[in-house]
This record gives C-alpha cells, sequence and structure tokens, in this order.
C-alpha cells in the first residue's frame, strides 16, 4: 500500500480512494457475508492496482535518470528499497511484537510457528495458499504480495530501457493470467486465487501500464465527472453481479481495467467535483493512514476489549463496527504521527549512510581482488 508524503505534490483524490479501500476491507472483516467478503477483495484489488501505478511511475522516472547518465542501477535501486524499507518496515515489525507478545499471554491466537516465520519474512500469503487463513493475521498476505513485487519488478524496472517498461508491465499481466490458468487446470482451492503472488502481481502490472500512460491526455467526455463516476460504478457494481464464488474469483480481476482507468481519471482531472470530493478531508486523512489502519483493524474486537476487563455485554453490529473502525483509526493516526512519518523523514540520511557503507564494502571487495 504506496504513501505518499502529506504535501502539495500529492495526487488529489487517490487518499480518498485509499480510504475506501480500506473501508471496503474493514467492512468484509467486520460483517463478513459472501458479498461484503466479495467487497474486501475489491479493496485490495484497488490497493494493488494503485500501488502498481504509483511505484512503476516511481521507478519509470529513475530509469529515466539512469539513462541520462545521472545516476546509476544501483544508486536508484538502493533509494527505492531504502525508502520502501523505511515505509513499510517499523510499523509492520511493530505490530507483529505487540500481536506475539499478546499471543505469547494468551490475549490472541497468533498461529503455529511457521504461520509466524512467514509474518516476519513476508511470506504469510504463501503460507496462507498451503494452511489457510486460521486466524486474524490472514490479511498480512497482501503485503505480502506487494513486497514480493518490489523485490522481483524494481531491479527488472531499473535495469531496462524506459521505453521497454510497458512491454515489463503487459508480461507481468500475461504471466499472472498464465498463472490463473495453470491453478485453475491443476484445481487448485480457491485460496490460491486469493492469495498467489504471479496471480496479484497482474493487478500491479495493471496498475503501472495506467501510470506509464497516465500523461498522455484522454477524451475530454472520458475524463469528465460524469466518466469518473461511471468507471467507479463499474468498479461497485462487479461484486454484486458476480454473486456466483466462481464468477468474481476467476472474472472479478477484469473489474481490475476499471480501476486502472478510474486512476488515469482523476489523475487527468485533478480540479473536477469528483477528484475535490474523493480530496475531501475526512477521506483524505483517512486515506493517509490507511497502511497503519489496514495493519491494526484485524485485532481489535470489542467484545475482546471488554472481556479483558471482565465486562461481558453484547452490542448490536453497528456498535461493535463504529467502536472499533474509531479505535482502529485513533491508534493508526498515533503510528502515523509519532512513527511512520517521522521515520520516512529520515530517509535522505539513511540512504547516505546506506550508499556509503555500500561504497565502502564494494572499495574492499576490489581491493581484495
Amino acid at each position: 500500500m504506496i504513501h505518499e508524503q502529506r504535501t502539495s505534490k500529492r495526487i488529489h483524490g487517490f487518499d480518498g480512494l485509499r480510504a475506501i479501500a480500506f473501508l471496503l476491507v474493514f467492512v468484509s472483516h467486520k460483517a463478513p457475508t459472501a458479498l461484503t467478503e466479495r467487497y474486501g477483495t475489491a479493496g485490495v484489488w484497488l490497493f494493488f492496482v494503485l500501488s502498481g501505478f504509483l511505484i512503476t511511475r516511481i521507478l519509470s522516472q529513475s530509469s529515466s535518470e539512469i539513462e541520462a547518465g545521472n545516476t546509476t542501477f544501483f544508486s536508484r535501486l538502493l533509494d527505492f528499497y531504502v525508502h520502501r524499507t523505511l515505509r513499510i518496515f517499523p510499523i509492520y515489525y511493530l505490530f507483529l511484537a505487540v500481536v506475539m507478545a499478546l499471543g505469547i499471554f494468551g490475549l490472541m491466537d497468533i498461529g503455529t510457528k511457521g504461520r509466524q516465520l512467514a509474518n516476519l519474512f513476508f511470506l504469510s500469503n504463501v503460507y496462507v495458499e498451503y494452511r489457510g487463513w486460521a486466524n486474524d493475521l490472514g490479511h498480512l498476505w497482501s503485503l505480502a504480495v506487494e513486497e514480493q513485487f518490489y523485490l522481483f519488478f524494481a531491479p527488472l524496472a531499473l535495469a531496462l530501457p524506459q521505453r521497454r517498461l510497458p512491454f515489463l508491465c503487459i508480461s507481468i499481466i500475461f504471466l499472472s493470467v498464465a498463472t490463473h490458468l495453470v491453478l485453475l487446470s491443476r484445481g487448485s482451492w480457491h485460496i490460491s486465487f486469493d492469495v498467489n503472488s504471479f496471480v496479484n502481481f497482474g493487478l500491479l502490472g495493471l496498475g503501472g501500464i495506467a501510470g506509464l500512460y497516465a500523461d498522455r491526455r484522454l477524451p475530454s467526455w472520458l475524463v469528465s465527472d460524469v466518466a469518473i463516476v461511471v468507471t467507479f460504478c463499474l468498479f461497485l457494481v462487479a461484486p454484486i453481479f458476480m454473486s456466483e464464488p466462481w464468477q468474481y474469483l476467476h472474472l472479478g480481476r477484469i473489474s481490475g481495467f476499471a480501476i486502472a482507468l478510474l486512476l488515469v481519471q482523476i489523475y487527468q482531472n485533478q480540479q473536477g467535483l469528483a477528484s475535490s470530493y474523493l480530496n475531501s478531508r475526512p477521506l483524505r486523512e483517512v486515506g493517509v493512514i490507511s497502511y497503519g489502519a489496514y495493519l491494526i483493524h484485524p485485532v481489535i474486537h470489542l467484545s475482546g476489549i471488554l472481556n479483558f476487563f471482565g465486562i461481558r455485554a453484547s452490542f448490536p453490529l453497528w456498535v461493535s463496527m463504529f467502536f472499533e473502525l474509531s479505535v482502529t483509526l485513533a491508534l493508526a493516526e498515533i503510528s502515523w504521527r509519532f512513527l511512520e512519518k517521522p521515520v520516512k523523514g529520515t530517509s535522505d540520511q539513511v540512504l547516505r549512510f546506506a550508499t556509503s557503507y555500500a561504497s565502502a564494502f564494494r572499495s574492499r571487495i576490489r581491493s581484495a581482488n
């Protein structure tokens, strides 16, 4: 889940989309039904396409700088990984430390040692594919997919000429479709189609295509507010009309094209009503903290909190959801203000240190040879 700094350079509307994606996932976990679960999946797919859009644009710019001779492959790759690490790792491993502590005291099911190791090394999607969801930490699979994509995609994107990046993204989409067909031919169980890395890489690649061509103007009618609303509705109705489990599981990713188009439309219509609404303060603020909120929300349970204090009471579902959403957003805001944002602000210093250390290491290697 990619997040930019809170600056004027942020793309209006994208934080609102992050907020919507998070809320879809939140509802699917707190009020699980066949329909809400499909919408939760749609929320994750929205995150994936948006991540592919932003990451590919970052890497495309770096590739251009490498071709111009202004920097090197190693320098840009190091820069990319330092920024991604500082953005993702601190709150992720703090979250794991907290839930492991809760598990030690018997306050939470954190699964087997194998599952815990998978979470530590961003391999939870692989574990889930073979062992199933099991507990409240199953949602970490999507973060594992994104980390694996960074490791797979970034070196290739920086090694290729910038003009080849569309071909790389299209190849990844074809790889995703091929993987899906192979799993289907093998009769793989439904979870494989949810969490398999290569199946989901196609959504990130689709976002990459949208990001690479976002500056090519679409017809004016296609970037109008009406067209944006229509595209957004197409994305939202897919889970309703694909009501059979196999339909959304195998055909639902086609809605990724609607998401990719939506991103380009919003990017090219920054002053429109749709972008302004998505950039409204409530949605924008939730979008900014959506990574922390996504991490935290599955382990926040009103009943569990009350039981901890010896209170036995039951509440309507909407009360529990409102309470759990409020606590989730409050904790995510604290995380953003006091951990994520300050750590991200140190990226330049960390990068300088990492670069100097890497240069010294390579010098020693050359001297030894």
